[in-house]
């Protein structure tokens, strides 16, 4: 129920599960205040003491999202998988993650995180995109995300674009559009119509924009510090100016949704499943 990318990623996988399986998905957030989502924690803790899984599949960030969510794991009574999506995630937790399988989102960050959670596999975020026929692109550029200043608002506001709209902010510099947020039929029709989408994090882990972006057919420009990114995502340091405005003009048109293939959401659903049934297969087998 909250918005962004992880989010994203649990309702797609929701309402997709591989093949011989059924999923159900478990809120542990809330928006309204420190209380509501205490609250909420509590709820969701209880759910996932209670209920009666065959494998719990939870979704951390880092810092209170990952200590959240850890102290749900340690309640479940079957096997639980740790999906870590964070970009910024920096807490030694080897020791806290060992009964776990822990995954995720690229082989890089299974490599970087070693360190810090130990050994763990990965799997990429999914895209289902809904596209429209005969939609026409046109020269607008777009910055999606909340607004928190590691999505980059100021840095992107201080190009001083043409026509610059932003969802996830209600507010905005003269000359920017605020869209607030937005419709999951809306942000792809921006998706299917921008000239180009652009990404000034500080740090990402994988960002669903961005792949979803490309898989609408919408250039993108992202910060260097994105990891992972395909060829055909032009990239800038967050203090050139200039580099940004020169890549904003003139994007990577060709590619893009070649490049997403592999996070199709068949794709990915089946990964799933053949990790999901290696561990009920694993635990049978050690009865």
């Amino acid at each position: 129920m909250a918005p962004g990318g992880m989010a994203s990623v649990i309702h797609l996988l929701a309402a997709n599960p591989p093949e011989g399986w059924r999923a159900s998905s478990c809120n542990t957030f809330s928006s309204k205040g420190v209380r509501r989502k205490f609250k909420r924690w509590r709820i969701a803790k209880k759910e996932i003491k209670n209920g009666d899984f065959d494998l719990v599949h939870i979704h951390s960030a880092s810092d209170w999202s990952y200590r959240r969510k850890l102290s749900i794991a340690k309640v479940a009574k079957a096997p639980v998988i740790f999906h870590i999506h964070s970009g910024k995630f920096n807490i030694d937790t080897k020791s806290d993650l060992d009964d776990y399988q822990v995954v995720c989102l690229s082989e890089a960050w299974s490599e970087k995180l070693k360190p810090l959670i130990g050994e763990s596999i990965s799997v990429p975020n999914p895209v289902d995109a809904k596209l429209k026929q005969g939609v026409v692109r046109k020269d607008f550029t777009l910055l999606m995300g909340r607004n928190d200043p590691v999505k980059g608002h100021d840095f992107a506001y201080s190009l001083q674009l043409d026509d610059l709209r932003v969802t996830g902010v209600e507010d905005a510099p003269d000359g920017v559009t605020a869209l607030g947020w937005v419709s999951e039929e809306e942000k792809w029709n921006l998706l299917q119509t921008a000239g180009c989408l652009i990404v000034p994090s500080s740090f990402e882990g994988q960002p669903m924009v961005i792949l979803e972006a490309l898989a609408a057919g919408c250039p993108v420009v992202a910060s260097n510090n994105v990891p992972d990114l395909p060829s055909c995502v032009k990239t800038a340091p967050l203090d050139d100016v200039e580099g940004w405005r020169n890549a904003i003009a003139s994007p990577i048109k060709t590619g893009l949704q070649e490049s997403v293939a592999k996070h199709h959401v068949d794709v990915i659903t089946k990964q799933w499943g053949e990790i999901y049934d290696r561990i009920i297969d694993s635990r049978v087998s050690t009865e």
